[in-house]
């Protein structure tokens, strides 16, 4: 990403600006009556700083000026012979655009392989399962946000062609700090890497059980890495970092960078052999070589 700052950005911080003043303001009235204790106000405010991550694609979304910014840096400023810009025209049966956006990464980058089991088609096959799980892990409120800004972004954009999308938010630093809110939202959901790691598998392996696909190990940390891994050159120089902290809220490149040491930590401890009886150590076995867990009558019976 270049250094200049969106326009929503400043606007931002002009907004944060204004609520500190106001802060100032009413302290020194809320300390002579003794209405609120000047530890519970600072508290209160405390709280309502932390929250400005979560209002930041709203300024994005509301302010014209810069939506007008971002689709000229697009070459969608209507002058001269230029292009119109184009409309998109959501399928009116598609309700989740947060996990759409989401796995458009992985249907780009993860080639398909056929599961020798079930017959399924990895990664299409796990579409639905990714869906309820990714909800799952937020609140409504929270998830209908989310799902108002990647509208909000498809909008911006004015397709849902996956290639198109992101080429656009390759070039467009606003656009990229928007996408990467959601990203960043999601992955934050794993604070507790391990634990985290395990409900998820659990709940997409109930989810995929019908299809007789077996969601293992090995397809989380695919999903994972295809997912995320392009928040790891957010996190690369202090000036980096110090971006993304500007962007989403003073220590989230602190808890990325943890999530990410737990992944790896993950990754290197299943590349290692397993120890067999009589202290023989063998590879790990293959996916299709595991026993199809949930697969039985007598599995789905539990």
């Amino acid at each position: 990403m270049s250094t200049d700052q969106p326009p929503f950005v400043r606007h931002h911080r002009t907004a944060q600006v204004l609520v500190s003043t106001f802060q100032e303001a009413l302290e020194p009235q809320f300390a002579a009556k003794g209405a609120l204790s000047r530890e519970e106000f600072t508290r209160a405010m405390g709280l309502m700083m932390a929250h400005w991550p979560t209002v930041l694609p709203l300024f994005a979304n509301i302010c014209q000026s810069c939506a007008m910014a971002s689709r000229c840096q697009g070459g969608g400023c209507g002058s001269g012979g230029e292009s119109p810009r184009m409309v998109f025209k959501p399928d009116g049966r598609r309700r989740d655009f947060v996990t759409r956006l989401m796995f458009s990464t992985v249907l780009l980058k993860v080639p398909e392989s056929v599961d020798p089991i079930s017959g399924e088609v990895f990664p299409q096959v796990i579409a639905s399962g990714l869906q309820t799980s990714i909800s799952g892990l937020f609140y409504e409120k929270e998830w209908e946000a989310l799902n108002a800004n990647a509208i909000t972004i498809y909008n911006q954009i004015g397709t849902d062609h996956d290639e198109e999308i992101w080429s656009r938010i390759s070039r467009e630093d606003s656009l990229a700090v928007l996408v990467d809110t959601m990203f960043v939202r999601v992955m934050l959901r794993f604070r507790q890497f391990h634990q985290q790691r395990q409900t998820f598998m659990r709940r997409m392996t109930d989810l995929l059980r019908d299809k007789r696909f077996i969601f293992a190990g090995p397809h989380f940390d695919t999903l994972f890495d295809t997912m995320f891994g392009r928040l790891r050159d957010s996190l690369r120089s202090e000036l980096d970092r110090a971006r993304v902290d500007i962007h989403y809220g003073d220590g989230t490149s602190d808890n990325l960078m943890r999530i990410f040491d737990q992944f790896d930590k993950h990754k290197l401890e299943q590349a290692q052999p397993v120890q067999m009886l009589g202290g023989r150590r063998a590879p790990r076995p293959m996916l299709a070589q595991r026993p199809m867990l949930g697969a039985t009558p007598a599995a789905k019976r539990r």
